[in-house]
């Protein structure tokens, strides 16, 4: 997977719209918690959209994602207090790395889960990552649940948290992208480790 994204790495900033989702998804974060002072994992990380705004608040912050191109620039950035890691997330990776020895308060996942090939496998280890009443928080692109439809449905954002040990908190429209191509709703699911 990561081969695929990293030759979107070097121009991923200059798109407007994924800056605009970041803002929007990070203002929808802040409806829900208060970071500050948190111990936080940026999981997908990408460019680090999410985790430039996370920085400024956060206690710690560690970002991940398995393309190496991408992480490349979230690095060029020098962000303080940040540590990354480009590598894909699998129990062996978990256990091998010393940056996820220790639990994470809030995991968040902007614009990844639905890109992931195992999403409810990929949960259930993000779920040993959180602390007792860790959050996790996604966003993701609504699917109107018909075949080949990308993204997800409310209820399998549900199911997936159910599925994973992880307490739904909730999964509600967070805002909507609006391009010539039309308008695309982004679901935000919440979940606590209770």
């Amino acid at each position: 997977m990561s081969d695929s994204w990293d030759q979107y790495a070097a121009d991923w900033d200059s798109n407007e719209d994924v800056r605009a989702y970041a803002d929007k998804a990070f203002a929808s974060l802040t409806e829900v918690v208060n970071p500050a002072g948190m111990r936080v994992l940026d999981f997908g990380c990408g460019t680090g959209q999410m985790s430039e705004r996370l920085a400024p608040v956060v206690q710690a912050l560690v970002a991940l994602d398995s393309s190496e191109k991408m992480i490349e620039v979230l690095q060029a950035k020098q962000l303080a207090g940040l540590n990354t890691l480009a590598l894909e997330l699998t129990a062996d990776s978990i256990g091998a790395e010393p940056l996820l020895q220790q639990p994470f308060d809030l995991i968040v996942a902007s614009s990844v889960c639905a890109f992931l090939p195992q999403y409810e496998q990929t949960l259930a280890l993000l779920k040993t990552l959180l602390a007792p009443n860790g959050v996790f928080m996604q966003w993701d692109w609504q699917s109107e649940g018909e075949e080949g439809d990308f993204g997800f449905t409310p209820q399998r954002i549900e199911a997936a948290f159910e599925q994973a040990g992880l307490e739904t908190v909730s999964v509600s429209e967070a805002f909507v992208m609006r391009s010539e191509q039309g308008e695309m709703t982004v679901l935000m699911g919440v979940a606590r480790n209770g």
